[in-house]
């Protein structure tokens, strides 16, 4: 019986790989991959054996995914400092990247230009290809997990009306400037952004007619949450307050879809929020007072510091560390990288359970750990597409899951991907099996770069012996190393952070 038998027998999955169905023969290896993947029922591969680093678990949490390049300098900074110099995103030099990303004119254009193009897909596909881009390759690491999560707090339907033409502005003009600023600064720059206001309704609001979609959103999913404390009354002022917050229309030359204040159409009438009396007759700043009263209210702060240390930390943080980012909120008028020292400077990291990757985040850490070239993004689309979470494609206004059940079904995609990757047969992308292996001529010395590079030293050593195995009798063709990286990417732990 051979070594992939084996491992199917031992693993007990034959049930689960007869459930997904043949593979192509020339899958054969998704099928040892999937072998393993398939553990994930069962939970993460133990690892007691190996020492813990807390600094190697902080680069899996700030980072889209480990390389060696990156451990190498969070060890030679220390936990601290490897902290600090990504909370200083703007004093790296990224030039690189950013020249890459400006090979896509769109992200670069204002609204009123977009608002001219006859059709928005080479606007979303631009947004989406940057997106991808830089969570591989820029070196503002944090910054990029950071706009991810905004952009999931924040999400709108790129779909929706004129989203599409406008949704690149929301990225760049809101979120990315002020996603390691404060967070009333942020919540007040997505308020004005037209995509949001497109996306839930409120550039049609008008006095006497508002709409309250916004409203409940902008409690609900954007400051205080679903047990905040607001009741149906204050959604119905709060929209009232928004009244006449639009955009213009694009045909409005060089002001086409971006923000208006309509002051015929707002109710001037008094309003009263959280019981906060709001005179009549403000105008534009009834909507901005509102968005002073959330920013600085304390459901607000624990809200935030909830979601954070759950994307951060674990699915369930502890309430003390909540309490704790929650508290620093309240000190620093909501700034986020005071949150974000906290959080990473109270937790525990040894406590941390793991976290599976979500889609988007499983394929970035394999073209990281790979060091993979992209030269162009445009055919990974379809592989996020087919993974589950294609940027900027989640429909309801929650954005995308950041929950286990969600995500734990969803493995095959990646398997492929990883077969396609370390094969080099990703139109585009290509991986250097020189530069992977480094000379290494041995089983052994094939499983020591696959656990550097891959794993930064933790590989489990129940699965290193298994890739390892896969790779004997020496010595291993490039071919069959090529074939061990997909199974190395495929494994339980690799789906883990």
């Amino acid at each position: 019986m051979s070594l992939l038998s084996n491992l199917i027998r031992s693993t007990g999955v034959m049930d689960e790989l007869e459930r997904l169905g043949p593979l192509p023969s020339r899958r054969r290896l998704l099928t040892a991959g999937g072998v393993l993947g398939s553990l994930l029922a069962a939970g993460r591969a133990r690892a007691e054996d190996l020492p813990f680093s807390a600094t190697r678990w902080l680069v899996g949490r700030i980072t889209q995914g480990m390389t060696e390049t990156e451990l190498n300098l969070a060890n030679s900074l220390g936990y601290a400092g490897y902290l600090e110099y990504h909370l200083n995103p703007m004093a790296m030099n990224d030039n690189a990247t950013t020249f890459f990303v400006n090979l896509y004119p769109t992200v670069n254009y204002q609204s009123w230009q977009l608002s001219q193009l006859p059709q928005p897909s080479q606007i979303v596909r631009e947004l989406q290809i940057a997106t991808i881009y830089r969570a591989v390759n820029s070196k503002r690491q944090l910054l990029e997990r950071i706009v991810e999560f905004w952009c999931d707090h924040f999400n709108i339907d790129i779909t929706k009306t004129y989203c599409p033409w406008v949704g690149t502005i929301l990225n760049r003009e809101a979120i990315r400037p002020n996603a390691l600023g404060t967070f009333p600064a942020l919540l007040a720059a997505v308020a004005r952004d037209p995509s949001m206001l497109m996306s839930l309704d409120n550039d049609t609001s008008v006095s006497g007619n508002q709409n309250e979609n916004y409203a409940r959103e902008l409690l609900e999913l954007h400051t205080l949450g679903v047990n905040g404390g607001y009741t149906q009354q204050d959604v119905v002022e709060v929209a009232r307050c928004f009244t006449g917050w639009t955009r213009y229309d694009y045909t409005v030359p060089n002001l086409g879809l971006s923000f208006r204040f309509n002051a015929a159409k707002h109710d001037n009438g008094q309003k009263v929020v959280l019981g906060n009396i709001i005179p009549a007759g403000g105008g534009q700043s009834d909507a901005e007072t509102v968005l002073a009263i959330l920013g600085a209210h304390p459901g607000t702060a624990q809200f935030i510091a909830s979601k954070l240390c759950k994307w951060f930390y674990s699915y369930s943080p502890p309430a003390s560390l909540v309490s704790a980012v929650a508290s620093t909120y309240l000190s620093t008028g909501g700034d986020i990288k005071e949150m974000l020292r906290t959080l990473f400077n109270t937790c525990n990291p040894a406590a941390a359970p793991p976290k599976l990757k979500r889609p988007f985040h499983a394929l970035v850490s394999m073209m990281r750990a790979t060091g993979a070239n992209i030269a162009d993004p445009q055919p990974l689309l379809n592989h996020f597409s087919l993974a589950g979470q294609l940027p900027h494609t989640w429909a309801p206004p929650d954005g995308f899951p950041d929950k286990l059940n969600h995500w734990a079904g969803l493995l095959l995609p990646r398997w492929n991907f990883a077969h396609l990757l370390a094969m080099d047969a990703i139109q585009y992308t290509s991986t250097s099996a020189a530069t992977l292996f480094a000379g290494a001529t041995t089983a052994q010395a094939a499983i020591d770069r696959l656990d550097s590079i891959c794993f930064g030293g933790a590989m489990p050593t129940v699965e290193k012996n298994r890739v390892k195995q896969y790779m004997l009798p020496d010595s291993p063709t490039e071919f069959r190393m090529r074939e061990a990286t997909a199974l190395a990417l495929s494994t339980p732990t690799f789906q883990w952070y």
